[in-house]
């Protein structure tokens, strides 16, 4: 299996502080855990937890609380000790990695295999032949998973376009450019879940599921300032519908 390292970023409501850890780019990873008392509730398969029970998990604050003092298996000593003091909520992949949303595992996924540079997106695609085998999935996997994400991954690259030109901008010019910003994310939302229902539809949805959980989340961590709410969780894995 490939030896990726952990990769993540620091939550702060609207700001998001990246953590470059993983082949120099920012990634944007949304918390979730899984909850004890509904733990005899829900599959043990970290791919086969419903959007409901997961949407529970990571909202409540009061096993967000037990989460961050039991969350010493994160290493938090790149974020900034002023940051460290407002974490509500911390967890990683090895060991919770049922707490990620499908659509943000999906999403981690299509951007470490094609929206790297060239050349690390290759080496991610060959070191990852090895599992993408081992999960049963096709021989041309990559070449047709390029072809499903097409449109998200041009929504997702225009964004990140005008986050770059947004830093710059100032007066009416920024509150324009925000408004197409927000209108802009909405379409990429809806293209990401679009993707991801088709890569489902055509490789098995549990097989490329388990795929994601097994091997991409793993490698996944969160730290947060703020829960997020059922509403905005249910709202983005919806496809901002």
């Amino acid at each position: 299996m490939m030896d990726l390292k952990p990769i993540g970023c620091l939550w702060t409501g609207k700001e998001h502080v990246m953590l470059f850890r993983v082949f120099r780019r920012a990634i944007f990873v949304v918390a979730a855990f899984a909850a004890l008392q509904l733990s005899a509730q829900t599959p043990a398969k970290p791919w086969a937890y419903t959007l409901e029970e997961r949407i529970a998990l990571r909202t409540s604050a009061e096993l967000a609380r037990q989460r961050v003092r039991a969350g010493k298996q994160m290493n938090t000593s790149s974020v900034p000790s002023e940051r460290r003091a407002v974490i509500v909520d911390s967890y990683d992949g090895k060991t919770h990695p049922e707490l990620f949303l499908p659509y943000e595992v999906f999403d981690q996924l299509v951007q470490l295999a094609y929206l790297s540079d060239v050349r690390t997106s290759e080496v991610v695609r060959s070191g990852l032949m090895p599992e993408v085998t081992r999960h049963g999935l096709p021989a041309d996997f990559w070449l047709k998973l390029e072809a499903l994400s097409s449109v998200y991954r041009a929504d997702y690259t225009t964004v990140r376009g005008m986050l770059a030109t947004i830093r710059s901008a100032s007066g009416a010019t920024r509150r324009r450019t925000e408004e197409a910003l927000e209108l802009k994310h909405d379409d990429s939302c809806r293209s990401r879940a679009e993707a991801y229902a088709a890569a489902q539809n055509e490789f098995g949805r549990e097989r490329l599921d388990r795929f994601l959980y097994e091997v991409i989340a793993r490698h996944m961590f969160s730290i947060t300032d703020r829960l997020p709410t059922p509403e905005l969780l249910r709202h983005e894995a919806e496809g901002c519908r």
